[in-house]
């Protein structure tokens, strides 16, 4: 299992909105299928957005990126997303 860890921010600079993180950790894990393996998720909020840790089975730390990366992807579609923007994934 390896953590990936993501800066989620604000697309208008403004602090992140109330609730907003408990929905961030809804939505990845509504839109977590089989294939990512995702195993646990924390969202914490930050200044200007969220960090977000994901713990994910896989091979290799490269392989777990890859799978968060598609999950993000997948969940993209989510009105949530349109105001925040993904700025690091590590």
């Amino acid at each position: 299992m390896f953590l990936v860890q993501l800066h989620v921010t604000t697309t208008t600079g403004l602090p992140p909105g109330h609730g907003d993180g408990h929905a961030l950790q809804d939505l990845l894990w509504a839109h977590a299928a089989p294939w990512h393996q995702l195993e646990h998720v924390t969202v914490r909020p930050t200044f200007d957005g969220f960090s977000v840790v994901l713990f994910i089975a896989a091979s290799t730390h490269h392989r777990a990126t890859v799978q968060a990366t598609g999950l993000l992807v997948d969940a993209d579609n989510s009105g949530l997303l349109k105001r925040y923007r993904v700025s690091a994934v590590n």
